[in-house]
């Protein structure tokens, strides 16, 4: 039960080949995958941080464990082979860069982070109220680190699709559709102006917000929230174990966390992609 495709919001990777229409994405979503071995409940969990390495660290860790996962503008379904491959469910962003702010999408999904999901906060925490908060934190100066890579990948994919200029300027291509009707300059980059201020990384004011941010989600979830010091040396064993207890995934969070330690799920991405090259060979031999 490993991922196939590790792609965040922002990725210049993402390329399904076709376009995403909407009721294939409910279809996908409705069926609910098997809670893996020792997960005894499915908690509505949204994480809000912003260091994108631990959130698609966290994407990944929740799809593993049976979660029906959102991360950016890509949701995680089932292989043909036993993994699990990205797909463009760009709804959420799309609907916020409009200033809809329509959170029905949310409702397909047992986990979701990363943009624009710590924008819609307080949205989220009315909405659901049962429902529970990670805030994974990272000192400042690592943090601008690994959100400038994100920002960066981010840009050029922008670059390649056309964003910025006029639509008509856009570059109808596979990599830049999200779907039937959203291209992905419909989302960048508006999701990184809408964070932090600015699309290019502007180191200051970017530390100012993240701080603000880390500082107001602290203060705004009281008990719901969990707050994981991510520069605190600890094993993915002991980080399991506080996601375990606090959404109450197991009745024994240390037996738990020894099965489902929290670390990146990327291995069976290599099987599943030589299963679909071994699988379209055969079928180009067979046709030949």
């Amino acid at each position: 039960n490993k991922l196939t495709e590790p792609m965040p919001f922002g990725s210049d990777i993402l390329d399904t080949g076709k376009d995403t229409d909407p009721s294939d994405i409910q279809a996908d979503i409705a069926l609910l995958p098997a809670l893996a071995e020792g997960v005894d409940a499915r908690v509505k969990t949204f994480s809000v941080g912003l260091d994108p390495t631990h959130e698609q660290t966290a994407a990944e860790w929740f799809e593993s464990l049976g979660y029906r996962t959102l991360t950016g503008d890509v949701k995680y379904v089932k292989g043909y082979w036993g993994g699990t491959r990205a797909e463009a469910d760009p709804r959420l962003g799309a609907s916020f860069c409009q200033g809809l702010t329509d959170l029905a999408p949310t409702q397909d999904y047992d986990f979701a982070n990363w943009l624009p999901v710590p924008n819609v906060l307080d949205e989220l925490a009315s909405t659901y109220p049962d429902a529970k908060f990670l805030l994974f934190e990272s000192e400042p100066g690592r943090w601008l680190d690994n959100v400038y890579i994100k920002a960066q990948e981010a840009a050029l994919r922008g670059a390649k699709c056309g964003c910025g200029g006029d639509v008509e300027d856009r570059v109808d291509s596979a990599k830049c559709r999200l779907g039937e009707s959203v291209h992905f300059c419909d989302v960048y980059p508006c999701v990184y102006e809408r964070t932090f201020t600015t699309s290019a990384v502007d180191p200051r004011a970017w530390v100012d917000t993240y701080a603000k941010h880390v500082k107001n989600v602290k203060s705004s979830l009281g008990s719901r929230l969990l707050v994981v010091d991510m520069e605190t040396p600890q094993s993915p064993i002991a980080v399991s174990q506080q996601i375990a207890a606090h959404l109450g995934l197991s009745s024994n969070p240390e037996a738990f966390a020894l099965a489902h330690p929290f670390e990146p799920h990327v291995l069976a991405h290599v099987s599943e992609h030589r299963w679909l090259v071994f699988w379209f060979a055969c079928v180009g031999a067979l046709g030949a």
